[in-house]
């Protein structure tokens, strides 16, 4: 795991960022997952933030390896490219946390109706249940990025 950035804000802070790049691998999701946790609980967010973030982010970060690497392999043509990366951003801002994925290829992810039986199909469906918008689009320096809004809770949804 390579992180780009420490997540190193300080408790109750109103903006703070983070990056973590990673190959991409089917472990890196489970990194992913563990590097949102610690940040988000570093940055002192709830558990249902918390909670909603890992399962967007591992549903972004395995769309990321299983799709976008693969069809980065079939745009260049090779078997296998062991420089394919992934890179994770999470931006919290007052109102809310931004979720972003990063691959090498273009090709935009579709949201998919599952049929019953189907193993997979079901990640953008998920993140559109639990985040309040989710959006994709090219680079210009080449691959894409998708990214999802998950809103932060503020001191009158507790009370």
């Amino acid at each position: 795991m390579s992180a780009v950035a420490e997540c190193d804000a300080p408790p109750h802070t109103e903006v703070a960022s983070a990056s973590l790049e990673l190959k991409a691998v089917l472990p890196a999701a489970r990194q992913a997952r563990t590097f949102t946790r610690e940040c988000l609980r570093l940055w002192d967010e709830g558990e249902e933030l918390i909670d909603a973030a890992v399962l967007i982010v591992c549903e972004l970060a395995t769309n990321a390896i299983r799709h976008g690497a693969a069809l980065l392999l079939a745009e260049r043509g090779v078997g296998h490219a062991p420089d394919s990366m992934i890179t994770l951003t999470l931006a919290l801002q007052p109102d809310v946390l931004h979720i972003e994925v990063r691959d090498g290829s273009a090709v935009l992810p579709v949201p998919r109706a599952p049929e019953h039986g189907d193993d997979s199909g079901r990640g953008l469906v998920i993140i559109a249940a639990l985040a309040e918008s989710w959006t994709s689009g090219r680079d210009p320096r080449g691959g894409k990025w998708v990214r999802a809004r998950l809103p932060r809770a503020t001191s009158a949804d507790t009370i």
